[in-house]
């Protein structure tokens, strides 16, 4: 697939060039629509625009890139609360963060083998975080494009809001299952002023108690996103929101591994290192552990408090011209404190870990965008023309304080805090402890304040500044009687990084700029069939120093290609979806860790390539009968420096997801609706980015998922009664870094419009 992939960049560049500037356009006024900025509602789980793929309302069919849509609907069946979840049926992505808060978080993923660093909302750069409740869909980017800023070339998120219904009106549901989980949601829409103002409110408050040894949990969620006609031609919309979230840190504090003297190369020793790893100390996923297992105490907490806000304001000068400007501002108050035991030795002994931490991070974007279609002749385009100003600020607060066990210091000032309060805490943690049932979660902890006050902070960084300024450009060309188009795009960025130390000295500074490109296309064979394909390349500077000579590494590069096919309403309508190959390369990549044995960052600069294939169907063999199938397969690892050939974080070699509901039409069942699905995922999938933890992996898994809806009538009054199961076979495995999956969780609900 290299030298395939390789050879076809220079006639997909040539020959789309070509077209695009010798063919004649015949398509009309169905290559638009009439609101390039929204993505209209869907119905089910096949979408047929996209927002992301161009920054404009775009049909599926028309982007050069293998788009991922998870529908409203889907995310309704679901009941999925947590943004993990909602990627469990995605192909190509994995989850590769302990991510402990309900919310979205783009480093959480890796796309076709990378991390993934950019997350948008309604097709504006600047998601930090993000609350389930505000999500109406979310469409996953396969691939490079040039419009997002420092995007990944393997992908990107991209989340789209809730926003007023056209009908006044909602739904109020009620939630409850196993693990004490109690949940009531409100979604209404209020249309008033002559249905110019649109005002969408929307809460969500829920409790769990969990299935772990601790692990209770409550949500406050309030939000409310809105929209108001100006005038003719001019349309203001709003979101406010605020989630907060409390209770005790389990993915903080979960899973624990295991260093067991390996023979790796089969010399008789264990006194070598084998490709990064000391045999003596090599390092895996825990063989002992029960699965609700925890090690932190009653004492600890996690408060997590979360602020959006965004405001925008699109206004069309005449049918071809259109103008949006949008401000988004998001913040992250986080409080924590938990205890770890992070690795069991040889010998059975795990010293302990206490730590709290406390930051806020606050981000701010403006984004100009300005689309203008017209003709050149007998071709027509669509540009859009757009500058972003990103600014954000990260670290403040405390920072992190921790006392170990194993620090002499740490360790006294743990004696000096027994003796003021008269409790008595556990310095190590051993096998035996486990094998023999001890309760380790009643323990006494130190409380977060007390780690703040005696403990010893764990870095001397203070706070951190980015700014950003993009400008990009993208031109959409339709020609050849309406059977082609093609994207050209190019955007230039401008960074600059500063780092600051505890007092506000300037610890490090960079600046960086450089301009990409993009260029893509799609061949229509037929109204149901085309073909697709794309090139870019990325640039990302890198406030880093190089482990080896002290100097400041420079960008990271990246290229990526990508060739597809698509099809819609195959088959008499019934079968959707697309198929794609894809070869990226970065390279000149800091590769950093954190060692849990040596608490020193594992450092390396090298190149990764990741190359792969995958699909994505939706087939309706009858009308009532949805199936959304997807797998992909990938090959990524590093190709440079010392850690050659390893793995890269996340990268699944196999997956394949099923998912699908069956409407049952006549009879006394009329109504009910049920299905399920499956995620099959075929390991070793690699859990680190680093070569000494290599063999930190998970071996793979499979988990189904159960659901049903089903109409009844009370009091005149129409009420949709769920049931969901989740993970019905209760596997067990790990997600990523110790974050382990959830038990099986059985679900209620009931609700009704309003």
């Amino acid at each position: 697939m290299k030298l395939v992939l390789n050879y076809l960049k220079l006639p997909i560049a040539c020959g789309l060039f070509y077209a695009a500037s010798s063919a004649a356009y015949g398509q009309g006024d169905d290559a638009y629509t009439l609101d390039p900025f929204t993505v209209q509602a869907t119905e089910g789980y096949t979408a047929t625009n996209t927002i992301s793929g161009t920054g404009l309302s775009t049909p599926l069919q028309n982007v050069p890139m293998a788009i991922n849509i998870i529908t409203s609907d889907f995310l309704e069946d679901s009941h999925i609360g947590e943004f993990t979840h909602a990627m469990d049926y995605n192909a190509s992505i994995t989850q590769t963060g302990r991510n402990d808060n309900g919310n979205s978080v783009a480093s959480t993923f890796a796309i076709r083998g990378y991390r993934n660093s950019t997350m948008l909302v309604d097709g504006v750069l600047g998601g930090m975080v993000l609350p389930m409740q505000m999500i109406d869909r979310i469409e996953v980017v396969k691939g490079p494009n040039t419009l997002y800023g420092q995007a990944e070339p393997s992908g990107l998120i991209n989340v789209i809001t809730k926003t007023p219904r056209a009908e006044q009106g909602g739904t109020i549901r009620a939630i409850t299952g196993t693990n004490e989980w109690y949940q009531l949601k409100l979604d209404y829409t209020v249309r008033a002023m002559d249905d110019k103002l649109g005002l969408r409110i929307m809460t969500d408050n829920k409790e769990t108690n969990g299935w772990r040894w601790l692990d209770n949990r409550a949500y406050q969620f309030k939000g409310m996103s809105g929209s108001y006609k100006l005038a003719e031609a001019t349309d203001i919309d709003f979101l406010l929101a605020e989630n907060h979230s409390t209770g005790f840190p389990t993915q903080r504090a979960t899973w624990s591994f295991e260093r067991i003297p390996t023979d790796l190369n089969s010399d008789g020793d264990t006194d070598d290192t084998v490709g990064g790893v000391r045999e003596s100390t090599a390092r895996f996923n825990n063989t002992f552990l029960p699965p609700e297992y925890v090690s932190s105490g009653p004492g600890n907490t996690l408060d997590q408090q979360y602020y959006w806000m965004s405001m925008g304001i699109r206004h069309s000068f005449s049918d071809n011209h259109n103008f949006q400007y949008k401000y988004n501002f998001n913040e992250r108050d986080h409080l924590m404190s938990a205890r770890e035991f992070n690795t069991f030795n040889p010998d059975g002994r795990n010293p302990v870990n206490n730590y709290s931490n406390e930051f806020i991070s606050r981000e701010e974007v403006h984004t100009l965008n300005d689309i203008i279609e017209f003709g050149t002749g007998e071709v027509k385009h669509q540009l859009l023309l757009g500058v972003r100003k990103s600014e954000s600020i990260n670290n403040m607060g405390r920072g992190n304080y921790r006392l170990r066990g194993s620090n002499a210091t740490e360790n006294a000032a743990m004696r000096v805090i027994e003796a003021r309060t008269g409790k008595v805490f556990r310095d190590v943690l051993y096998r035996e402890d486990i094998l023999n049932g001890a309760p380790i979660w009643t323990d006494d902890v130190p409380t977060l304040e007390e780690i703040f006050a005696y403990g010893q902070r764990s870095n001397q960084a203070g706070r951190s500044f980015q700014d950003i300024t993009t400008m990009y450009a993208t031109d959409n060309i339709y020609f050849n009687n309406g059977q082609s188009n093609v994207i050209v795009g190019i955007r230039n960025i401008d960074l600059d990084q500063r780092n600051e130390a505890l007092g506000g000295a300037t610890t490090s500074e960079l600046s960086g700029n450089d301009t990409n490109f993009q260029i893509g296309g799609v061949h229509r064979i037929n109204p149901n069939l085309s073909v697709f394909a794309s090139w870019a390349d990325a640039f990302r500077p890198q406030n880093r120093t190089d482990p080896n000579t002290g100097e400041l590494v420079g960008p990271q590069t990246s290229e990526a290609i990508e060739l597809g096919v698509k099809f819609a309403d195959m088959f008499d309508g019934k079968l959707t979806g697309s198929i794609a190959a894809f070869r990226i390369e970065q390279n000149n990549v800091f590769r950093s860790d954190h060692n849990p044995v040596t608490f020193v960052n594992d450092q390396a600069i090298t190149d990764d390539l990741s190359e792969g294939l995958e699909f994505e169907l939706f087939f309706n063999p009858v009308p009532n009968w949805n199936i959304v199938a997807a797998y992909s397969y990938i090959d990524a690892k590093v190709v440079g420096d010392v850690a050659t050939g390893l793995p890269l974080e996340g990268a699944t070699p196999h997956r394949f997801t099923l998912f699908n509901t069956y409407t049952i039409q006549e009879g006394l069942l009329a109504g009910v609706r049920f299905g399920g699905g499956l995620v099959y995922a075929d390991g070793p999938i690699p859990q680190f980015g680093n070569t000494a933890n290599r063999l930190v992996v998970e071996d793979g898994y499979t988990v189904f998922d159960l659901f049903a809806r089903i109409p009844v009538t009370f009091g005149e009054r129409g009420w949709n009664f769920g049931i969901n199961i989740d993970n019905a076979t209760n596997e067990f495995f790990v997600r990523s870094r110790a974050a382990t999956n959830e038990a099986r969780q059985i679900l209620f609900s009931l609700s009704t419009d309003l």
